[in-house]
This record gives structure tokens, C-alpha cells and sequence, in this order.
């Protein structure tokens, strides 16, 4: 006959063990995903105070620069005949300043370093992850051309700011799209250099993160090592169908080097606006051409949504 203290001293049954790891699982399994979660909480809210900086920057250049916007890409032609030179914090001039000759990196040409000085010389906002390894910065030059066409923020710089080229006959400076062909036979200046112009602030894209696709194909818009670019390309630009979502994080690419919105880790995708808010928006969000175009409007049959242009 068993007694009392037989049955109180027997060891743990197969059953009741395997019961007890189950129960410690699921338990781990919440603490990691609560983790992960406040992880991924803290990474969107570093993100958008990052972007919020960067666009406060954006909006300070304005104030000090006549109310225009800085472009996003000038040539170095342009920088030449508007004497367009700027310098690194260190005062070290930027290429191709001072000489401006072509053979020299176009440093100076995307609006990223024109917006250093406003960010009081603060580089970490305009840095994503691993690039922040390179702070402080001692030697610019070495580390400049990279920062300038790479960094954690992508401008809508074909329609705010502009791109910026000489004519053909070398007498002036002038902005692409700056008299665009509509369907219904009308011109239009697309592109918005000033806040004053700006009929949508609440709409209209400013800032992403983004990242640049060589060649055309399906890409996914949320690989974890894509470097980031500094310009990021309407659906459309101008005529020219440039990328298309096909499923969450797939877009389709038409082109070559076509700069698309890139999600992160996370897929969320924090966006500047010109009123100065940011709010995360979908890749089916940015599929709206009036989110990139400020003065998109239907014609005929054709919503301000899936408006497009002929180059001039």
C-alpha cells in the first residue's frame, strides 16, 4: 500500500513537464513580442524626429532665402553662373566649388548639404543606421559625395525646389517642368519653389526615406541594407511611368535608377509634408500623383490623382 509520503515526494510526469515548458513559451513569446514592438515604437519615433528636424531645416533655408525652397538637384553649371559655393562645417570648400569645373563631383548639387547649416551642423538627423558610425566627422571630403546622395531622407526635389541646368545656350538657369504641355493643350509651372505657391501644405510630400533601384524589375520596398538616396521619384514623372505597387512591400520599377519610397524593417513609412506635419502614409498612398505634384488638377476624364505631364 502507498503511503502519504510516497505520493507526495513522486517526481513530475512526461506530461506535466512538457505542460510546464508550453506555459513558459507562450510566455516568452510575449515578452519577446512586447519587446520587439516597443523596439520597433522607439525606431518609428526616432525616425520621425529625425524627419521633423530635417524638415524644420527645410523650412528655415526658406525664411532665410527669399522664401525659396532649396532645390533639389543644381548643376554645376548653374552653381558656376549663380555663384552657388558653400563650404563644410570645417569651412573646407565643397565640390565643385571653388573652381567649378566638370570634371569634379557635383558634391554641392543635391540640396543635402545646403541643409546643414540649418540643422546647426548636426549631421546625425541625415544619417541612416550604419552611417552614423561615421561621427564625428573629421576628414568631409572623404565622406562628403556620400552623405550628399545618400541620405536617411529623400526630397520630392523634381516638384518642390526643382532640378536646375543651364540652357542650351549657356545664358541662364533654368528649372525643368517649369513650363509643362498638359492634355487639354494648357502650360503649367509644376513644380513649387516657394511657400508662398504651395496650395496643398497638408498633401503635398516633401520628405521620405527612399532608396535608389538600378534596373528595372520587382523590387522590395523594405530591404533592410538599401542605401538611401536623396531624391525619391513620383509614380510618373513627367509622361514616364516609373514605378507601380504591386503588394505590400512589392513596387515594380520601369525605368532605370528610379529612386522609390523605401518602408524600413517595419514597413512604415514616415512622410514631411509642407504644412510641417508628418504622418505615416502607405505605398498606396504615394501611388497619388496630387501627393507629389502640388498643382495637379483633373483634366477631362483623368483625376489629379493619376495626373501626369509632358516634358517641356
Amino acid at each position: 500500500m502507498r503511503t502519504r509520503r510516497d505520493q507526495s515526494s513522486r517526481g513530475y510526469t512526461l506530461v506535466e513537464l512538457m505542460v510546464v515548458l508550453a506555459i513558459i513559451g507562450i510566455l516568452l513569446a510575449m515578452v519577446g513580442g512586447g519587446l520587439l514592438l516597443a523596439r520597433r515604437a522607439a525606431h518609428t519615433a526616432a525616425q520621425s524626429n529625425d524627419l521633423r528636424q530635417v524638415g524644420f531645416a527645410w523650412g528655415q533655408y526658406n525664411v532665410d532665402n527669399e522664401a525659396k525652397f532649396v532645390p533639389g538637384l543644381v548643376s554645376t553649371r548653374v552653381q558656376r553662373n549663380r555663384r552657388m559655393g558653400i563650404a563644410y562645417p570645417d569651412h573646407t570648400p565643397i565640390s565643385p566649388a571653388p573652381s567649378f569645373e566638370a570634371s569634379l563631383p557635383n558634391t554641392g548639387g543635391p540640396w543635402t548639404w545646403r541643409l546643414v547649416e540649418y540643422l546647426s551642423n548636426n549631421l546625425a538627423p541625415l544619417l541612416r543606421g550604419p552611417d552614423r558610425e561615421l561621427l564625428p566627422i573629421f576628414d568631409y571630403p572623404a565622406h562628403g559625395t556620400h552623405i550628399a546622395y545618400s541620405p536617411a531622407f529623400a526630397y520630392n526635389g523634381w516638384y518642390v525646389g526643382g532640378h536646375w541646368t543651364m540652357s542650351t545656350d549657356g545664358a541662364r538657369p533654368l528649372q525643368a517642368f517649369r513650363r509643362a504641355p498638359l492634355a487639354d493643350r494648357s502650360y503649367m509651372n509644376v513644380v513649387v519653389t516657394s511657400a508662398g505657391k504651395v496650395k496643398h501644405p497638408t498633401k503635398l510630400i516633401v520628405f521620405a526615406p527612399g532608396t535608389l533601384v538600378e534596373d528595372p524589375g520587382v523590387a522590395k520596398a523594405n530591404e533592410h541594407d538599401a542605401d538611401g538616396w536623396f531624391e525619391v521619384t513620383p509614380p510618373w514623372l513627367a509622361d514616364v511611368h516609373m514605378w507601380e505597387m504591386r503588394e505590400l512591400d512589392n513596387v515594380e520599377v520601369f525605368e532605370q535608377d528610379v529612386a522609390i519610397p523605401w518602408l524600413g524593417a517595419d514597413r512604415d513609412l514616415p512622410v514631411f509634408h509642407a504644412d510641417g506635419h508628418v504622418e505615416t502614409l502607405s505605398l498606396a498612398d504615394l501611388s497619388e500623383q496630387d501627393r507629389w505634384i502640388d498643382p495637379a488638377k483633373a483634366i477631362d476624364e483623368t483625376p489629379a490623382s493619376q495626373f501626369t505631364h509632358e516634358p517641356e
